[in-house]
């Protein structure tokens, strides 16, 4: 029992995330949400370790009134999420890797005139590549800064094409990756806290 004690071991998770769309227009890392849920790590030696998690996560985009416009943009979608992540442990540090696939429960947009009606619908699932790094606090407590970003369009643009890029193109094959609708691009700021003896 010891044995299998010591091979399994659960977690809570709770945190924060802050994310953005690719293809609106505007850029930023200023929609904030939950990220929380339980997860189940399995050791397979000293080093390496496989974890995997049921997660709500809060995904959006949002543009804030300025003095140089009123415009206000909001939008809302929450995901159940599993990622499936490889850990590496070094002394109190550890790097996880792997990818995740996220189901829509809702999604909600408005503007500064009100709820968008009949909005475009975002797929029901999200599926991603996440990467995180952790630092050990105490012996249950865990410090983690996690980055996702959606591999697959997560809604079709409203028109043919994405916004003109403003930043974050890697070349021509990136861009023609982005004109096939939107991605998510979320950081996750979380504790994890081990339960059991």
């Amino acid at each position: 029992m010891n044995s299998l004690a010591q091979t399994f071991q659960g977690n809570l998770i709770g945190g924060i995330s802050s994310s953005q769309i690719s293809g609106d227009g505007t850029e930023g890392f200023v929609q904030f949400g939950v990220y929380a849920g339980i997860g189940a790590e399995a050791t397979i030696n000293d080093t390496w370790s496989l974890h995997g998690n049921l997660m709500f996560n809060q995904k959006g985009a949002r543009v804030y009134k300025s003095k140089n416009s009123i415009n206000t943009y909001r939008l809302r979608v929450n995901y159940i999420e599993v990622p499936i992540l490889l850990d590496y442990k070094y002394q109190k540090f550890s790097g996880q890797l792997g990818p995740y696939l996220g189901v829509k429960i809702n999604q909600k947009e408005r503007t500064q005139f009100g709820v968008t009606e009949n909005p475009r619908k975002f797929e029901l699932f999200d599926i991603g590549i996440q990467a995180q790094v952790s630092y050990q606090l105490k012996e249950r407590f865990k410090l983690s800064l996690a980055f996702q970003n959606s591999m697959l369009p997560a809604r079709p643009h409203d028109a043919q094409l994405a916004y003109p890029p403003s930043n974050f193109v890697l070349g021509e094959w990136h861009q023609k990756q982005l004109d096939k609708g939107q991605y998510f691009t979320t950081l996750m700021f979380f504790v994890s806290y081990r339960l059991g003896s």
